[in-house]
């Protein structure tokens, strides 16, 4: 139910603790198989489990931390070990794609100091969210000016 309340797709809760003001969910995915981004195996053979720690955003003014356990796959067919791919949240990042939308909405309305206060996240990783949001933007319209030049 709560991984339904989170909105985490394809990701159950397994555990809560709560330590001082902040919630930790551990969590790990449904899938018991992933596949191969270099040979296209489907692996049942989990290699590793690696857990880590993202920021999910503040609810009722507590912060809330999701504790992944992302599991390491190795392939019979080539050999090579994989990380599956965790949805909420892109690769090296400490933040979930939810809590960096959620930024980027507030930021439109408020300052980054006040967001920053408000998400307890520093203003310099604020700073960051923004910049990797309009590469992305920019990246995509010289995608489409070159599509439509193409036409």
């Amino acid at each position: 139910m709560l991984d339904e309340i989170l909105n985490l797709k394809n990701i159950i809760i397994q555990e809560y603790q709560h330590i001082e003001n902040i919630g930790i969910f551990s969590c790990g995915k449904k899938k018991k198989k992933a596949i191969c981004p270099r040979c296209g195996e489907i692996s049942h053979k989990i290699h590793q489990n690696h857990d880590f720690m993202v920021k999910y955003f503040p609810i009722c003014g507590q912060d809330l931390y999701l504790k992944l356990n992302c599991r390491q796959w190795k392939s019979k067919k080539c050999g090579k070990p994989f990380s599956e791919d965790l949805s909420i949240v892109k690769k090296k990042r400490t933040y979930t794609k939810r809590l960096s939308v959620k930024i980027l909405e507030e930021v439109k309305d408020r300052d980054i100091l006040n967001v920053s206060k408000r998400n307890n996240v520093i203003e310099e990783e604020i700073q960051r969210v923004i910049v990797r949001c309009n590469v992305r933007i920019n990246e995509a319209k010289s995608i489409g000016s070159k599509k439509s030049r193409d036409r």
